[in-house]
């Protein structure tokens, strides 16, 4: 194309690892990968893969990492073949685009007329830059599986390989531009290394919103504490593990908690909940049309049927429904998908009668269900980070790498730098700043995190 800059060649994979991209439409069995969660993460789960793969915005293309001639690692890669794929995973346009991971408005007036300048900037459609590859897996997780038995130093080492891996598998598939999105710790600093090397550039994306009900026990499974507090959530009764819960919290969430469930009540409403393939019926799908008419977002129903339709049927065993019900209609839902102990929230949807109990739903009555049901963490995504932290979420940073090859790639770049620094700005806000990878630390003209501006 005229005026655009030529790919560099790609670079050389960091270790002895290369990669190889499996044909269309090839994807794995259960038991060829595991997640570094183990069967707890839902989002490297083959089934959620061909969910993935069921969609018509994106392509879906498998990359598998070898050392040697024996594969370690399985990583999902989206190509968009040009803009209007999903926002959160179309490359192009999550650069410059303002959304939860793009806060302008936050930045200072400095900024923020760089910002404005350099998005002016872009053309419409930015065609220099499709296809695009992303790295990712709907979910807001980078989707990378790893081969059973693979240690947390091996499993590093394959995802510093991947900046390198996945600008070679950009040139054999024709994209102008590539990212590597929402990696988290422990991995995000070893592949910033490797990412700047490769040309890539970092961006906070945001940050993953945990709940953590019990002690985490894979986390400290050397101390006797933990495993005591393990041994005590077990055994002790369903209907206590609330009450318990409620009474270890903090007296100002207590209030809170108690305030809304007592609203959510007093409405009339109460909690239903379904599980399995049957849960994401037709009400809900009428709700999910609605709640996203109502908030201006894509799909109408027949594409939000088509991707119920695949959830159900690619992964419709781990679908767990909560419903706010009054007077025996559903007006108001959070869908969940249940992985081991965790709970992992895919999305809501309320009648304009039942907005007001979103929080007692999302929060309150999903941890009430959940402690009665064995369930430990609830996965809530990203943004709203207010409300989740308020709520008793730990968040924990997702961050992104770029590269775009394009005549107006600095102009990119800068605007990377920019949404990285407003994202950064929510979370100190928040109450939760996030440590930077090294290629994000500050230079000696922006103050460092947490300094007076």
């Amino acid at each position: 194309m005229t005026g655009t800059r030529p790919t560099p060649a790609p670079p050389a994979p960091d270790g002895p690892y290369t990669a190889r991209l499996l044909p269309p439409g090839h994807f794995p069995q259960s038991s060829d990968v595991t997640g570094p969660g183990g069967p707890d993460l839902v989002w490297d789960d083959p089934r959620w893969l061909r969910f993935t793969a069921r969609t018509d915005l994106h392509e879906v293309r498998c990359l598998e990492v070898l050392e040697g001639q024996r594969p370690v690692a399985l990583a999902t890669l989206l190509v968009t073949a040009e803009a209007g794929g999903l926002l959160f995973y179309d490359a192009p346009r999550l650069a410059g685009t303002p959304s939860p991971m793009a806060e302008p408005e936050l930045l200072d007036p400095a900024d923020r007329e760089l910002w404005d300048r350099h998005t002016a900037s872009l053309p419409e459609g930015r065609p220099d830059h499709y296809p695009s590859l992303a790295l990712a897996t709907f979910g807001n997780h980078h989707g990378v599986a790893h081969s059973p038995g693979r240690s947390p130093r091996q499993r590093t080492a394959v995802m510093a390989a991947l900046p390198a891996l996945l600008q070679r598998a950009a040139t054999e598939l024709g994209c102008r531009s590539t990212a590597l999105l929402y990696v988290g710790e422990p991995d995000a600093e070893a592949m910033d290394a490797a990412a700047a090397r490769a040309g890539y550039h970092a961006t906070l994306l945001g940050a993953e919103a945990v709940h953590q009900l019990y002690a985490d026990s894979t986390a400290s499974a050397d101390t006797a504490d933990s495993a005591d507090s393990a041994d005590s959530a077990d055994s002790e009764d369903a209907a206590d593990r609330w009450e318990s819960y409620v009474a270890g919290i903090s007296s100002r969430r207590r209030r809170g908690l108690r305030k809304e469930v007592a609203e959510y009540e007093r409405d009339g409403f109460r909690t239903v909940a379904t599980t399995g393939p049957g849960a994401v019926d037709d009400t809900v799908v009428a709700l999910q049309v609605a709640h996203r008419a109502k908030y201006g977002l894509p799909g109408g129903h027949d594409r939000v049927r088509r991707d119920f339709d695949a959830l159900r049927q690619e992964i419709g065993e781990s679908c767990v429904v909560l419903g706010a019900v009054r007077e025996d209609r559903m007006l108001g839902f959070a869908l969940y998908l249940r992985a081991g102990d965790s709970l992992f929230l895919r999305t809501v949807g309320f009648a304009p009668e039942a907005a007001g109990c979103y929080l007692a739903l999302t929060y309150h009555e999903t941890t009430r269900w959940a402690l009665e049901n064995g369930i430990r963490r609830i996965h809530y995504g990203l943004a709203t980070y207010e409300a989740k932290f308020q709520r008793g979420c730990t968040l924990r940073p997702r961050w992104g790498w770029f590269a775009f090859h394009g005549p107006d790639a600095d102009s990119y770049r800068e605007v990377l730098a920019l949404q990285s620094r407003s994202v950064e700005r929510r979370l100190e806000r928040v109450g939760s700043p996030a440590t930077p990878v090294p290629s994000r630390l500050p230079s000696s003209s922006h103050p460092p995190h947490g300094a007076a501006r």
